[in-house]
């Protein structure tokens, strides 16, 4: 725990002097408005994934269950239905699966719009880096640039904004799974960004 506490600060320091060096190229974060459309996304997209959780594989016994145990309570035809709609277990899951389909395309499409309002931002902040980089190597104090402090520094944020524009890229993709909030973590002002990402 205490490594990753350690690795996390570490995280923290350097994206704070990203940001930093991003401002004084004129470069801002997400704002207000930004901010406020990808809570209105991160919303939707918790909802529904709690909604899928409800319809996993190992729920439908406990539905079952459930169902019995309602009608005992409340002899209603509402309730009977319920107990003959969950009655096959192999049909269940066969509709439960078609849920989970339906609700991660749903997650994936909320996704995808927040990587639509995040991409222009990453542009700028690849252009930002690209520069700086440059910048760097050309005032570098070493003899290899590679070898310079300050080269290896912007190095190092080169690699990390590449992995947060990569998330935002490929948030159409099939094989993310990260929700609209944790897309935009990297972009965020630093306040949001410890207390309102989980």
């Amino acid at each position: 725990m205490a490594t990753l506490h350690c690795c996390n600060q570490k995280n923290q320091s350097m994206n704070t002097e990203l940001h930093t060096m991003l401002k004084t190229r004129g470069i801002t974060l997400l704002g207000k408005d930004e901010i406020e459309q990808l809570q209105v996304l991160e919303a939707a997209w918790q909802a529904l994934k709690a909604r899928e959780a409800n319809v996993m594989p190992l729920r439908v016994a406990e539905h079952q269950k459930a169902a019995h145990a309602a009608f005992l309570a409340d002899m209603s035809i509402e309730n009977e239905i319920r107990v003959a709609i969950l009655s096959d277990t192999h049909l269940t899951l066969s509709r439960y699966a078609a849920r989970r389909n339906v609700l991660a395309d749903g997650m994936k499409q909320l996704a995808s719009e927040a990587g639509q309002l995040l991409r222009p931002l990453c542009d700028q902040v690849s252009q930002a880096l690209d520069a700086e980089m440059e910048l760097r190597k050309e005032q570098k104090t070493t003899c290899w640039a590679d070898s310079d402090p300050r080269v290896k520094e912007c190095q190092k944020w080169v690699d990390l904004t590449g992995r947060a524009t990569m998330h935002v890229l490929h948030s159409s993709s099939l094989h993310c799974d990260l929700s609209p909030m944790q897309l935009a973590e990297f972009f965020l002002p630093e306040p949001l960004a410890t207390e309102d990402v989980k």
